[in-house]
């Protein structure tokens, strides 16, 4: 149990890629990390529960990525206040994943004349919020989550045409 701790807190690993390593089971090792209150690697998966999904709202996207990087920004406090020393790099990120928690808990605006690709960085970039000191992992996933929605459909997502409809008309085309 101590070496399965270790490689959650430690690494960045998966569960299965822990369980590979260890011969633990991956649910074992979810329940554990969950009961125990292990804390994860900062930028370690998420749990499929935390991550929303494809076909989830702007507003729930919004409030689980404000709610992941407070959540990393804390983390970094906590660990400087552990630290007797003052890490000066690590307060700089914290200040920086808070100002990016701020800018993601914030309504988005409707429609902008921005360029959508563009309009995530003119908001962090607004709230002068620095791209060189906050951490990599973080900017990206503010992006990513940002990133407006794509035009394909979502899978299991609704559509104009029914499956029932759409295999008919396959039948149809084929005889």
């Amino acid at each position: 149990m101590a070496a399965v701790r270790r490689l959650v807190e430690q690494t960045a690993l998966t569960c299965r890629e822990i369980e590979a390593k260890t011969g633990v089971d991956h649910t074992t090792i979810s329940r554990w990390t969950r009961e125990c209150q292990w804390q994860r690697h900062p930028f370690a998966p998420r749990s499929t529960d935390t991550a929303p999904s494809a076909r989830a709202g702007a507003r729930l996207r919004a409030r689980t990525l404000a709610a992941r990087l407070a959540a990393l920004a804390e983390r970094y406090v906590r660990e400087l206040e552990e630290t007797p020393g003052v890490d000066l790099d690590k307060l700089g990120e914290a200040l920086e994943l808070m100002k990016m928690a701020k800018v993601a808990a914030r309504p988005r605006r409707r429609k902008s004349l921005l360029n959508q690709a563009v309009r995530p960085i003119i908001e962090l970039c607004a709230e002068d919020v620095s791209l060189r000191v906050a951490p990599r992992a973080a900017v990206e996933d503010f992006l990513e989550s940002r990133a407006p929605p794509s035009k394909e459909r979502a899978p299991g997502g609704r559509s104009k045409r029914s499956r029932r409809n759409e295999h008919h008309t396959w039948m149809l085309q084929r005889e």
